[in-house]
């Protein structure tokens, strides 16, 4: 599916930016090799101290960073179809958070994968976009 191309491209990408950013390890150091967070990492953190139209702040952050880096890579080549099209001035980041955690509890079986493969779903399943470009 061409869709998720894109998007593990972008994301895979987007990951490695620390590691290409990063500054040389004095030598002789090795670099620990970091798991990506879990859909039920993140949701576990989505839900401590939200409250209904109140998400948490960790969670809103970990949503808008991953829509503010794939809307960056969609409006870069707008000639690949986009994964998702949210209206910031239709929809808000405390709404897309809710609607985002809301599609991961009902995802229990597979909350074991990387978080951000199952929000950009979530994400592509609850606003997708029309046949014309946005």
């Amino acid at each position: 599916m061409k869709t998720l191309k894109i998007t593990n491209f972008a994301l895979l990408l987007v990951l490695s930016l620390p590691l290409i950013a990063a500054e040389p390890l004095p030598e002789g150091q090795a670099v620990e090799e970091e798991e990506a967070l879990s859909g039920r990492e993140l949701l576990d953190g989505c839900e401590e101290g939200a409250a209904p139209g109140a998400p948490n702040q960790y969670c809103m952050r970990y949503i808008f960073g991953l829509v503010q880096v794939v809307d960056s890579f969609q409006q870069a080549d707008p000639t690949q179809p986009r994964v998702f099209c949210i209206d910031p001035t239709q929809v808000s980041l405390q709404e897309v958070t809710e609607t985002t955690t809301d599609w991961l509890k009902q995802q229990p079986a597979r909350l074991e994968e990387d978080a951000y493969k199952l929000v950009t779903e979530a994400l592509n399943k609850n606003y997708p976009c029309s046949m014309s470009k946005i």
